[in-house]
């Protein structure tokens, strides 16, 4: 994305929030509220939180041989 229309999109961004009466804590709030924790990743970037049914890139993965907990994201201490 150029520049110029990022710099727009942020403009649009700020002249929402504004007019609905979202702070940027507020926001930031919110978006703490809805991360759900990635329990596993591959190399590839695709996720998964460990909820529902497995994703299709870690059923192939286990398929082939794989085990699920090599996927599995280390959590730090």
């Amino acid at each position: 994305m150029d520049e110029q229309k990022r710099q727009k999109i942020i403009a649009y961004i700020h002249r929402q929030m504004a007019e609905y009466g979202i702070s940027i804590e507020r926001l930031s709030e919110a978006l703490a509220e809805n991360i759900q924790p990635i329990l596993f990743r591959d190399a590839y970037g695709n996720v998964w939180d460990g909820k529902g049914e497995m994703p299709n890139w870690l059923k192939r993965a286990v398929y082939a041989g794989q085990s699920a907990e090599h996927f599995r994201v280390k959590t730090k201490p």
